[in-house]
């Protein structure tokens, strides 16, 4: 392979590890946000459930919904931006792994070129 060749393939590996730590990131932000939404749902039942403490601290279980859903809005927009990057990286693997096989077809014309040109240049010359 050519030096081209070679380099651009590097590329690619890289492309393709930088789009599954994007993947990771989006998916990390999406079990957060899950998480923090069974949180708040976990809260508002311990509110409502018999002999809760609620009559007499409501302030602590409204804080801990409005900071629990206010958590599950961060990570759903961290996640939405990792997922734009995903897209990004996608359409860059795309067209890294297209110029990787643009590339390795033209070293194997040369080398079909070369081994014609050295078949020929072996043959012996007729004579006249």
């Amino acid at each position: 392979m050519s030096r081209r060749t070679d380099r651009l393939a590097n590329v690619l590996v890289l492309q393709e590890k930088l789009k599954q730590l994007h993947e990771t990131r989006q998916a990390m932000h999406t079990a957060n946000a899950r998480f923090a939404a069974e949180e708040a749902e976990d809260v508002v039942k311990a509110f409502n459930a018999e002999g809760s403490l609620a009559s007499v601290f409501p302030e602590v279980y409204h804080a801990r919904v409005a900071s629990a859903t206010a958590a599950k809005q961060h990570h759903l927009a961290n996640a939405h931006v990792e997922g734009l990057r995903v897209a990004k990286a996608s359409a860059r693997v795309d067209v890294v792994a297209r110029e990787v096989g643009i590339s390795r077809r033209a070293d194997e014309r040369a080398a079909e070129e070369r081994d014609r040109t050295e078949a020929l240049s072996r043959q012996p010359a007729k004579p006249k």
